[in-house]
């Protein structure tokens, strides 16, 4: 199957799929986990304005995922991938502005992080069919408030911290029809680089991520499963701007604002 990439832009104030063809957006009609049809109709990608590319039922993330960032961390490896709930009132888009809320001037942090796209209702599937039930993958910067997340000593709160509002930013594309075990994950801050590591230092791989998850919980068509970060991830200050960049996924780029 040929590489696919996938979107959601605005146009004329409406919701259109698209799919990159050049250096524009050939828009589509239907669901993008069904057929959609061609319509004949293009945006240029320099007029683009986005939307996240797609809308989750649930939108999860992993911690403690990388050997590299295990290890600095001394943590132990989990017997069962490791995560937590973004709310779906975190999500965000490329080029849109990640905005503290009123009130709040804790420290926000960003993480760079491959995204899976599911593309059909699974509940414990094969583990053999794993690559059919995912759509395809996305960037992901899972921001956090790391002040939020240790504020009792009890209980870490990790939902809490990671849904403020626009704390989810994925995209700007899906791609489809890729492998992503050589993938590296980049987050560049202010043209920086801060964050460069491979896909392949995964304690779970997507589809282990996938096949365990499923094992217990049903996944849904458009969910996203953020794979977890590995060293580097870091403190964003107001203004700034954060890029996560993948190699034949695309690259997401959104700056911190005071709200």
């Amino acid at each position: 199957m040929s590489v696919r990439h996938w979107c959601r832009v605005e146009v004329d104030g409406a919701p259109w799929l698209g799919r990159l063809d050049g250096d524009t957006i050939l828009l589509h009609e239907g669901s993008l986990f069904d057929a959609p049809k061609p319509v004949d109709r293009r945006v240029d990608i320099a007029d683009a304005k986005w939307l996240a590319p797609v809308v989750p039922q649930q939108f999860l993330g992993l911690w403690n995922n990388f050997h590299e960032r295990q290890q600095l961390e001394k943590t132990q490896i989990p017997d069962f991938p490791l995560y937590f709930v973004k709310l779906v009132d975190s999500l965000s888009a490329h080029e849109q502005e990640i905005r503290r809320p009123p009130g709040f001037s804790g420290r926000v942090k960003f993480e760079a992080e491959l995204g899976i796209v599911i593309g059909k209702t699974c509940f414990q599937p094969p583990r053999d069919k794993i690559d059919d039930v995912i759509f395809g993958y996305t960037c992901v910067n899972d921001v956090t408030a790391p002040d939020i997340l240790f504020a009792n000593s009890e209980f870490p709160q990790w939902c809490r911290s990671k849904s403020l509002p626009g704390f989810g930013p994925i995209g700007p594309m899906i791609a489809e029809g890729i492998d992503p075990a050589g993938l590296r994950v980049r987050g560049v801050l202010d043209g920086e680089p801060k964050q460069d590591y491979p896909v392949s230092d995964m304690i779970y791989s997507p589809q282990d991520i996938v096949w365990h998850i499923a094992r217990e919980i049903t996944l849904y068509p458009g969910d996203v499963i953020a794979c977890g970060t590995s060293v580097g991830a870091a403190d964003m200050a107001d203004g700034q701007t954060i890029v996560i960049e993948i190699d034949d996924i695309g690259r997401l780029s959104n700056q911190l604002m005071i709200g």
